[in-house]
């Protein structure tokens, strides 16, 4: 699994006091309220510790130590940031997008191969995912408990009940 989660991106600076704007990968702000040190890069190379951090609609704002003035903050417009995957919170029966890649898709009744996630698409009413069929195709499927069966990161599959034409091209 991978240890370090891309958060967001700094969009721009807030105020004068060297806070800044992110737009955030996560569903929402407050679950990164736990976050207490992010990463400039994915191998945690390059760090900043978060002073403080609120919600601005659907966005984060954040202090982060030694960053005092709009000018230090400037310099940080345009950086990913990143934070460890045990700080982040998350419900009980929600996963991180990047565990999702590469889940073997399988039919729930029939217990037979049908692909494998190769994305997954946030917005409007619920996320879909993408599913690579064997023969190349991809089909979308809307990430809802009507389809999804059950999801095992540690066994590397998700089962889902399909409905006709889903992953066919059934008449």
């Amino acid at each position: 699994m991978v240890q370090y989660l891309e958060i967001g991106k700094i969009v721009t600076t807030h105020g004068i006091s060297g806070e800044v704007k992110v737009y955030i990968s996560a569903d929402s702000p407050e679950s990164l309220f736990c976050v207490k040190k992010v990463y400039l890069d994915p191998r945690a190379s390059s760090s900043l510790n978060v002073v403080s951090h609120r919600a601005q609609k659907n966005m984060l704002l954040l202090k982060f130590d030694g960053i005092n003035s709009i000018e230090d903050a400037h310099g940080l417009i345009g950086k990913t940031l990143w934070a460890d995957r045990n700080e982040i919170k998350k419900d009980k029966d929600s996963y991180f997008v990047v565990d999702l890649i590469g889940l073997e898709v399988v039919n729930a009744v029939t217990e037979e191969h049908i692909g494998v996630i190769d994305d997954v698409i946030s917005g409007g009413i619920q996320d879909l995912y993408s599913v690579k069929l064997d023969n190349g195709e991809t089909r979308l499927m809307p990430a809802v408990p009507a389809f999804l069966k059950k999801t095992s990161i540690e066994e590397g599959k998700i089962w889902v009940e399909p409905i006709k034409g889903m992953f066919d091209d059934a008449d």
